[in-house]
């Protein structure tokens, strides 16, 4: 059983009668505490980023209360392009907590690269001095889609794609991929069809029934021309033939398809895989995550195929991975698709 803690609700946070926590961290600001930074202390104001294609288009910022002293609040920007949903509030025991979305209105505005604003906090309550605490806001402009550009674009660092949502489905020998909907953690999941004796092939990577998904992108994970796909794959025993172990291949634009035999072999016959349960195994996280690699990537627009090997793979979600994607239960939510 993990660890039981209790929240004092009459005790007051040494920090101060206000709590920061932005999106995506564990940290609270302000104090010290391991989720802000390694060490623990002095890690600096949170930083939070925001670019055009980021799927939600703004993050927030929650207030809480740092224990029973009621206050009211006041949220400024030192640069105009900032907008902020609201510029004030009040916590207090019957109202403990606000959110404050922050974005971009007007892109346009800003320069090519990185923009830097302080969206400042700051808390005023009885018998106490005002406390404010800052967030870096740093908003990336990248560089212009091509205007004759159709699929999914760079957002936070990825590129996520539901299964389901291929630029183009090719069939080979009567077979083609099919949309299973409501199967699987996110959306659907693809799997090819028909599935009977008559089409019961087994296929030589890059040669089967493909999905194609196409995309652009402006990074690469650290400036290094790498980046990652991860194939989100219905957990499934290899039932048939021992000689035909599930398997699929994924191929970067012409680069050479790689072959994926995501289902491990069993220690002992009879047995099952180490990775098949456990609290972080395919049986409690409902998929089996197959990770590609790719070297020598620039900015642009890419194909990323997935090409059918064996029936019986189910596909549920892609998410590439271009130096942004942080660990998560469902992966990122789907980019933006420019149709």
């Amino acid at each position: 059983m993990p660890a039981v803690n209790r929240v004092q609700s009459k005790k007051q946070n040494i920090a101060g009668v206000m709590r920061i926590v932005p999106e995506g961290t564990a940290g609270a600001w302000p104090g010290d505490n391991q989720f802000q930074c390694a060490p623990g202390y002095d890690c600096g104001p949170p930083n939070v980023a925001l670019d055009p294609y980021s799927p939600f288009g703004n993050f927030y910022v929650d207030v809480g209360a740092g224990g029973p002293v009621p206050f009211t609040f006041n949220v400024s920007s030192s640069e105009s392009w900032v907008t902020l949903s609201t510029t004030q509030g009040s916590i207090s025991p019957s109202n403990p907590e606000e959110r404050v979305f922050l974005s971009v209105e007007d892109w346009s505005v800003l320069s090519a690269g990185t923009n830097t604003a302080t969206v400042t906090f700051t808390a005023t309550s009885a018998n106490a001095s005002p406390l404010s605490v800052g967030v870096i806001f740093n908003a990336t402009k990248f560089g212009e889609v091509p205007a004759d550009f159709k699929g999914f674009v760079e957002g936070s660092g990825a590129i996520s794609i539901e299964a389901a949502h291929a630029t183009r489905n090719n069939s080979v020998n009567g077979i083609a991929w099919r949309e299973i909907p409501g199967y699987g953690r996110t959306l659907s999941g693809v799997t090819t069809f028909p599935r009977d004796a008559a089409h019961d092939f087994s296929f030589a990577p890059g040669t089967g029934p493909s999905l194609e998904y196409d995309f652009y992108s402006f990074n690469t994970i650290s400036n290094s021309g790498n980046i990652t796909s991860t194939v989100y794959v219905s957990p499934s025993w290899n039932a048939g033939e021992p000689t035909r172990p599930l398997a699929f291949a994924v191929q970067l634009d012409s680069g050479e398809p790689q072959t994926m035999q995501f289902f491990p072999d069993p220690p002992t016959p009879g047995a099952v895989p180490v990775a098949w349960g456990g609290l972080d195994g395919f049986v409690a996280n409902s998929v089996i995550s197959v990770v590609s690699g790719f070297s020598g990537v620039q900015a642009g627009k890419h194909t990323l195929r997935i090409w059918a090997i064996e029936p019986a793979v189910v596909l549920q979600k892609i998410v590439i991975n271009v130096g942004g994607v942080v660990a998560s239960y469902l992966g990122p939510p789907e980019s933006v698709l420019i149709k």
